[in-house]
């Protein structure tokens, strides 16, 4: 072999190395970064997962709770207005947000991001659930008892129990859909928990800046009242001064 050829062969190897090298490195970092990606994706939505129904086992639990009051004030009338606090206090709120789901209904690469269908159709069915938990249960008990809490008859009538019926079949569906996520995503209470203190970090990071600028608006808030205050008495003056 010559010596022209063995060093045009050993060029092309090196190059060939190297071309694998670098596009082999680029594959690596950018499956690393979609795998980082998917589990960041994943504890989000599992952890809205898990806050809403911390807030819906609270409102299952409420209406248990009013159910109690409501057979102990229909047996003894008298203690309907003592017990109004009590009974108002248990009306079920939900209180969680939405974002998390608009996001992940919404992107499209979302959905490419995280990979598992049954992930996703198990997320779909726990928003839909939730979706008709407020819609039949919170939105409706509290529509239907704004006037039971203070009327006796109404409150005799008031169908708590077929409530807490719905709730908890509503709530067992959801339940059944958050633990087949933490199957199918090998995600842990622990993974969670970790991500949650992540985010309670990240929002009293930013406390303190987010304080500071609210005080800049109020006091430029109460520097614009004042100025206004201030035309309104010259603009008086000047009126009278006529």
């Amino acid at each position: 072999m010559s010596v022209n050829l063995r060093e045009f062969l050993m060029s092309l190897a090196a190059t060939t190395v190297s071309i694998v090298l670098t596009f082999g490195t680029t594959a690596i970092i950018d499956h690393k970064k979609q795998r980082e990606e998917k589990r960041e994706m994943t504890l989000m939505i599992m952890f809205d997962m898990r806050e809403s129904l911390d807030n819906i086992r609270q409102m299952d639990s409420d209406l248990k709770d009013l159910f109690d009051i409501q057979v102990d004030v229909v047996a003894h009338p008298g203690k309907l207005e003592k017990s109004y606090y009590d009974l108002a206090m248990r009306v079920p709120i939900a209180n969680y947000t939405t974002t998390t789901e608009t996001i992940f209904r919404s992107n499209i690469e979302t959905i490419q991001t995280l990979g598992s269908i049954l992930f996703i159709r198990s997320v779909s069915s726990f928003y839909d659930v939730r979706s008709q938990y407020k819609k039949q249960i919170a939105d409706s008990f509290q529509n239907e008892s704004e006037e039971a809490l203070t009327h006796y008859e109404k409150l005799k009538d008031l169908a708590i129990s077929n409530y807490i019926f719905v709730s908890e079949t509503y709530l067992m569906s959801m339940t059944r859909e958050y633990e087949k996520c933490k199957i199918l995503m090998k995600v842990s209470e622990k993974d969670l928990d970790t991500f949650s203190q992540q985010q309670t970090h990240l929002l009293e990071a930013t406390k303190g800046i987010m304080m500071d600028e609210f005080q800049q608006f109020t006091d430029a808030q109460a520097e614009r009242v004042d100025r206004l205050r201030k035309a309104i008495e010259e603009g008086k003056k000047e009126l009278n001064n006529r």
